[in-house]
């Protein structure tokens, strides 16, 4: 198959789902292209986007000035490009610019740039809903050719269907050919929201397990419990109240470390409360880091806490799969009742729930598992069973290129693959 990957930025360090699915179709054989709104952060990149060569598989849309003088002028040559190599089609997209049913004819012709060379393909694969709306009406505007498939991850189905009204797919939903959300819980979302059930398929995000040694952890006597999250800064990984219980543990006089591993808009701030809480010994804000880096700090954890909430905007987790991977390297994994994470997490069996925004309960958690160590290799091995039989991303890789060969064929029965299984009851 030949594939084109829409994503609104690339490489991105936190978005390793989506290189694990373009690398996963190149191993088997497809002809995999990536187009991309903007350039990602080329400082900490995979390895595999070395290994892959994916940099010469990228292409990105033009960008234009803000100011509409500017900007109209700056889509000139854009548009005269489209007219020379597709005569037919540019007149099509002129007429329904004009008439008003193409909404934003400048980005729509900035979107079309990198597709001016290669424009057919057989699936166009986007991540993220607002990418899957770019995609159809690339194709219903003539500007490229293929069946758009949608994954849809939890920002694009919670805090922007609030922002931009619960009608905002209604175009995605009739013209898109395949829609993937990553778990159960978006899903039934996007059934509420009017898509097609008959087009919808969960398809979960997975990790290479053989990458991760497992080994059920130890603490020793006068080790401190070592703590781990690996996020990005923002409202909804809920990185504020997992400071706020290291605190009440720290008062307790239980001895913690704790590494948040990651960057974004809350790191002055989570910094500052550090400071405020009196823990500059205790908690560590590391930054970005690569991703052998992050490995090699798993290693050296006991606990991850994932402490997920609903932001003030409505954004939302799909399922973190920095969780996938400390669950496969044995660590056990304190996280929240939050959108699909109950999917991967049972309480007590694979790892532990509190409920969102509660910081006694995520303290109270946290020492329940520091003073029951003895339940820690049940928990762990019970974790990576679980991740290892629902998650693998060879597994999942395989799933989604028969997902894709289905709808090229058009067998929608083959869209409905055996789903993974749920998880273990709470005890």
């Amino acid at each position: 198959m030949r594939i084109a990957v829409l994503v609104g930025a690339f490489p991105t360090v936190s978005e390793t789902f989506i290189l694990n699915q373009v690398t996963g179709l190149l191993d088997r054989g497809h002809d995999v292209r990536i187009f991309a709104g903007k350039v990602g952060n080329p400082k900490v990149i995979h390895s595999d986007i070395v290994t892959y060569g994916l940099m010469d598989r990228v292409r990105y849309s033009v960008e234009l000035p803000d100011e509409y003088p500017r900007r109209f002028m700056a889509a000139l040559p854009l548009f005269g490009r489209f007219v020379f190599h597709r005569p037919v089609e540019s007149a099509r997209f002129f007429t329904a610019a004009t008439l008003g049913k193409t909404e934003a004819p400048l980005d729509l012709l900035s979107d079309a740039a990198p597709f001016q060379e290669l424009d057919s393909f057989d699936v166009l694969l986007c991540h993220f809903g607002p990418i899957g709306v770019r995609a159809v009406r690339l194709r219903d505007a003539g500007m490229v050719r293929g069946r758009v498939v949608t994954v849809f991850h939890g920002f694009d189905v919670s805090a922007l269907v609030r922002h931009a009204g619960s009608d905002t797919y209604a175009q995605l939903f009739r013209s898109g050919d395949l829609f993937l959300p990553i778990s159960d819980h978006w899903r039934r979302r996007l059934i509420a929201l009017g898509c097609p059930p008959a087009r919808i398929a969960v398809h979960r995000m997975g990790i290479d397990c053989s990458m991760f040694d497992f080994a059920v952890r130890e603490r020793h006597e006068g080790e401190p419990l070592r703590l781990v999250t690996v996020a990005r800064l923002v409202e909804k990984k809920g990185v504020e109240y997992a400071i706020r219980a290291v605190a009440r543990l720290v008062a307790d006089g239980i001895d913690v470390e704790y590494c948040v591993v990651g960057d974004g808009p809350l790191h002055g701030a989570l910094e500052k409360l550090v400071v405020e809480l009196g823990l500059s010994d205790e908690v560590k804000i590391m930054g970005a880091m690569s991703h052998a880096s992050v490995a090699a700090l798993l290693k050296h954890s006991h606990v991850m806490v994932a402490p997920s909430v609903t932001a003030a905007n409505g954004d939302m987790e799909g399922i973190p799969v920095a969780m996938m991977e400390a669950m496969a390297s044995g660590l056990a994994v304190v996280s929240t009742l939050h959108s699909g994470i109950p999917e991967l997490i049972s309480d007590g069996v694979t790892g532990y729930l509190v409920p969102e925004r509660d910081t006694d309960a995520l303290a109270e958690k946290l020492r329940y598992v520091a003073e029951h160590e003895s339940e820690w290799p049940h928990v762990a091995r019970a974790a990576r069973k679980f991740v290892e039989e629902n998650h693998d991303i060879s597994v999942l890789n395989d799933q989604l290129a028969l997902r894709l060969e289905a709808l090229l064929h058009d067998t929608p029965a083959s869209y409905s693959l055996p789903q993974p299984a749920e998880p273990a009851r709470t005890r």
